[in-house]
């Protein structure tokens, strides 16, 4: 009766330690969201001040600055999708991290959203080199 108990109660933790996991993970890829720029931490970056981001299971959409700026959509599955300018958008997960890549004639340029804890952070490469920004969720 004892190994019994002892093994439900090792299969309960079982159980609920991979239920923790799935949930952690599911949360580091929660992107969704109207974020804003913490340009302390973002080593004195203020722009864009304002990221709107929205997600369901199969496409992603990115809109950096104001509400009138331009929404830029992704497929989830790696797909391509065509922009009015002629260019193309791609995204796909690595691990927790989304890479959204747009490609127009001046070539590919990658942004990667990813989450730390309450922060969403975005990598990106620019003229000076890579930066790292961090945004706080705004208030509703």
């Amino acid at each position: 009766m004892t190994r019994r108990l002892i093994s439900s109660l090792a299969i309960a933790v079982a159980c609920a330690a991979a239920a923790t996991l799935a949930q952690t993970s599911d949360r580091s890829k929660d992107l969704a969201g109207t974020w804003v720029i913490d340009a302390d931490k973002s080593g004195g970056a203020e722009d864009p001040a304002v990221v709107a981001l929205t997600m369901t299971a199969t496409d992603f959409t990115a809109r950096f600055g104001s509400e009138t700026a331009r929404v830029t959509a992704f497929k989830l599955d790696g797909t391509e999708t065509m922009l009015p300018n002629g260019g193309k958008a791609q995204a796909a997960w690595r691990g927790a991290t989304l890479d959204a890549t747009v490609t127009t004639q001046r070539g590919p340029d990658t942004i990667s959203f990813s989450r730390d804890g309450a922060w969403l952070v975005i990598d990106l490469n620019t003229p000076r080199g890579p930066k790292k920004l961090f945004f706080k969720k705004a208030a509703k």
